[in-house]
């Protein structure tokens, strides 16, 4: 279990606590060209990022631990259990709630003693509103404020296998979470979604499930 402080659950100074409303699938191999195609709408569109993460190594999937960037150390604590959310009637995900503090120092005790998986990104990140319109992110305007749902493609690799992945993170009010997921998802559609995106559940859980099974979930 990842040990954190109790009495630090409310807001503290300095640090981002976000709630977001999650889905996310993995999917072994490379990255396919269609899907980035598709999602950059030929590279026009999408803030990308390159970075390593690492996570902390566990069997653990309610908790994950993080230094973002090999840095800054984030807590995310999953709330209740997943449950299937139908984006369409070809698409289904687990839908995750999860809590984030970043930067969680004082939170978590004793993470100096922490083993850690290296996970290398190479993320691009979209943000519609609650009518499915876009936002051009930048990088002032990435940290999740306001009402919105962040879309996004990444390419991972740990320890030289690679895999890819396709998530969205609804925030804001929780309210609007189930309606900014399916209009983000209904503005992605607007162009033909590639063969290779095959969203079911048997491929959807969060980094820390899949870090958990070895990093090869949704073969």
């Amino acid at each position: 279990m990842i040990e954190h402080d109790t009495s630090l659950l409310d807001s503290t100074p300095g640090v981002r606590i976000d709630l977001t409303s999650e889905l996310r699938w993995f999917f072994r191999g490379p990255l396919p060209d269609d899907v980035v195609a598709w999602f950059t709408v030929d590279g026009a569109a999408g803030l990308p990022e390159q970075r390593v993460d690492l996570y902390r190594t566990s069997d653990e999937v309610d908790a994950g631990l993080k230094r973002r960037g090999g840095t800054i150390l984030e807590l995310k604590l999953r709330h209740g259990s997943p449950a299937a959310f139908e984006l369409d009637d070809r698409s289904v995900g687990l839908l995750e709630r999860w809590q984030r503090w970043s930067p969680a120092d004082d939170r978590v005790l004793d993470a100096g003693h922490v083993d850690w998986t290296v996970v290398d990104k190479s993320v691009v990140k979209r943000r519609f509103d609650l009518e499915g319109t876009e936002f051009m992110l930048t990088e002032a305007t990435r940290p999740m404020t306001g009402v919105g749902c962040d879309a996004e493609i990444v390419a991972v690799s740990v320890d030289g296998a690679s895999a890819w992945s396709f998530s969205f993170a609804a925030f804001g009010l929780l309210d609007d979470h189930r309606r900014l997921l399916t209009e983000a998802w209904s503005s992605l559609l607007r162009r033909p979604r590639p063969a290779e995106l095959v969203l079911g559940v048997e491929h959807s859980f969060g980094y820390p499930q899949w870090l958990a099974g070895g990093a090869t979930g949704g073969a």
